[in-house]
């Protein structure tokens, strides 16, 4: 299940995978809006995504959430 984790080492990867796809947003809409050729962006989102998917599912989690 989904839900934004508890312990400390999760929600840092949760904050740093938001930032990540954020900034990446940010950068492509800023690429678009200037006309700059910006090839294979959807690659940029991997780490980003990554962090994001390993800080909220429990199988990837390095600490693992207490069961509730």
């Amino acid at each position: 299940m989904l839900r934004f984790p508890q312990r400390w080492l999760n929600r840092q990867l949760c904050y740093v995978g938001l930032f990540g796809v954020l900034f990446q947003l940010t950068a492509a809409l800023h690429a678009w809006w200037h006309q700059i050729p910006l090839p294979h962006f959807w690659l940029l989102l991997v780490a980003p995504l990554l962090c994001l998917v390993s800080g909220l599912w429990s199988p990837l989690q390095p600490q693992q959430e207490p069961q509730s």
